[in-house]
């Protein structure tokens, strides 16, 4: 004959077996605390580079823009058989950012093009430059003495004119030119290269960032783009 022994459990045993599973073992506030601590610190050192580096792309997509709305102003010279000018507009009061525009509209049927400089029309080519990045005169650059021997030949008697002065202008030959006025019963402006050869160079900087960076144009109708190593130019 078999019996059935039951098993009794203990009051501790009770509880115990009705006790829920402990949690995880986790971080300590403590823990936490030091790894914030240590990530702000890795930030901080890394911000200085990080906005340098912000500054210095602003400089060079300055630059490129510029070069290629240079680019659009002697492909559209050739195409149109005009000449065009590309104009700097620095910005003022509550509107810092520069505007860098080909004044080619209105086109007259004498064959005149733009109004000046003095006004942007819509159909114009245009860009903008951030306030951070400055159009700088030839005076205030780097080193140009350098620039210069690597843009001409030592032999040349061109000087290259300062685009942020007069604005760069190509003819429809593609070549770079100065617009010239003459008076008469058909007086108005006339581009070739009649009078010789011509270059420009525009200098940009980015002062927080102590970079500079500078478009060129050769006589060849060239445009090149240039950064400052600090002593001397190197072509982009």
């Amino acid at each position: 004959m078999r019996y059935k022994h039951t098993i009794l459990a203990t009051k501790d045993e009770t509880e115990q077996s009705l006790r829920l599973p402990t949690a995880q073992a986790g971080f300590s506030i403590v823990e936490l605390c030091v790894v914030v601590i240590i990530v702000l610190i890795v930030a901080a050192g890394a911000l200085p580079t990080l906005v340098t580096s912000l500054r210095m792309a602003r400089l060079r997509g300055a630059s490129s823009d510029y070069a290629g709305l240079l680019e659009q102003d002697r492909i559209n010279a050739i195409k149109d058989n005009r000449f065009y000018s590309t104009y700097i507009q620095a910005g003022t009061g509550n509107s810092p950012v520069s505007e860098v525009f080909v004044d080619m509209y209105p086109k007259s049927l004498t064959g005149a093009s733009g109004n000046g400089g003095a006004s942007i029309d819509p159909k114009d080519p245009v860009i903008t430059i951030s306030s951070d990045t400055i159009v700088q005169p030839v005076g205030n650059a780097p080193n140009t003495s350098n620039l210069e021997s690597q843009l001409l030949p030592a032999t040349t008697p061109v000087t290259p004119t300062d685009g942020s002065v007069t604005p760069p202008t190509f003819g429809p030959r593609g070549l770079p030119c100065t617009p010239v006025t003459f008076t008469g019963a058909n007086g108005g402006t006339i581009c070739d290269n009649s009078g010789g050869a011509t270059a420009f160079w525009t200098f940009f900087e980015n002062a927080s960032a102590s970079s500079w960076q500078a478009v060129t144009v050769t006589p060849a109708g060239r445009i090149q783009k240039w950064y400052y190593a600090g002593t001397y130019w190197v072509k982009l």
